[in-house]
Formats: C-alpha cells, structure tokens, sequence
C-alpha cells in the first residue's frame, strides 16, 4: 500500500496548519477581518450620484445626458379622497386648483393633468386618488433651492379643499426636507 503524496503548495501547507492550530487559526482570521473592517471604514467610500458618470459606455452616455441633456426635477402632487371620487365634481374641481395655482408659479413648467387624455395612470383604479405631474424649471440640482413657494402653493391648495387631502412629494421637495433636517452639509 503507498501513502498518500503530501502535497507542498502554500494552501496545502496553510491548510495543515490550520488543523493543527485551530484557535490561532480562527482568531487569527477573526483578528484579519476586524482590522480590514477598520481600515475600510477609515478609508471610507465614494457614493456616485444617480447623475454621475462611471466608467466604460455607460458612463461615456451618462457625461453625454448630462452636458446635452438636462432634467428637470420631477415632482408630483396627491389628490385623495374618502368619500369622492376623481369624476366627481368637488374633487375635480381641487384638481383644477391645484393645476391653476401651479401654472401662477414661475418656477414649475411641464404639468400634466390626470384628466388629460392619455394620463389615465394619473387615477387610480378605486378613483379616490390622482397625481398631478409638474416639473421645476432648471437644473435639477438646484431645484431645491427653489421649491419653497411651490410648497406654500399646495398647502394653500390643502387649505381651500380641507375635505381633501393634497400632499406634495418628489425629489426637490424630499431634498428639501432633508437639508431643513439636517442642514445643508447634505
């Protein structure tokens, strides 16, 4: 009978090692991992923006929508109803308000009605709720800087429809909220 060739390769000897040291073994890779935890926190990451270019084609057509073509910041408002439905007349009527309080607006551009034709994914299927689509003119990097009356606009909006509820929400209004929150190191 022949006994097995030992192999002599480094993951071989480790390998032996190991077995015969198991606790320095096991601490010795617990000590490994808790050192490169620490040091990649220290180092610390860089988080790309949604907008920022990576590498290869797509960040080749990412640097060419960003230089080329500019996008305005989405922002939505909710209509909802208990009691009403979107065909009704009191709750198209709010509807209609918060559109023409947004058209005084200078800086919102771009409104979409959930009454329009082609905008019927604007109610939704129990018609107790529609969105009205808007965007704010600019980059969409400043548009936070910019939402204030925007915002001032709807909550007039809410006060003349209180059986209602009408809320904005999108991207400007959220980054707006969170520098009011947390200050704008954001």
């Amino acid at each position: 009978m022949t006994t097995p060739r030992r192999s002599e390769n480094l993951a071989a000897r480790v390998g032996r090692w190991s077995a015969r040291h198991r606790k320095t073994a096991v601490f010795g890779w617990l000590a490994f991992v808790f050192a490169v935890f620490i040091l990649g926190r220290a180092i610390g990451t860089k988080q790309l923006s949604a907008t920022e270019p990576g590498p290869g084609e797509s960040g080749r057509v990412q640097r060419i929508l960003n230089n080329e073509f500019k996008q305005p910041a989405g922002e939505t408002v909710l209509v909802q109803s208990r009691s009403l439905t979107a065909a009704q007349l009191r709750f198209r009527a709010a509807v209609q308000g918060v559109i023409r309080r947004l058209d005084a607006e200078p800086v919102v551009t771009n409104i979409r009605s959930p009454y329009a034709p082609g905008n019927r994914g604007q109610v939704s299927n129990d018609r107790r709720s529609a969105l009205v689509d808007f965007d704010i003119r600019g980059d969409s990097d400043d548009a936070a800087d910019k939402i204030d009356p925007v915002l001032a606009t709807v909550e007039r909006a809410q006060q003349a429809h209180p059986q209602l509820t009408i809320e904005e929400f999108g991207g400007a209004s959220a980054d707006k909220a969170i520098n009011d929150q947390f200050g704008k190191t954001c």
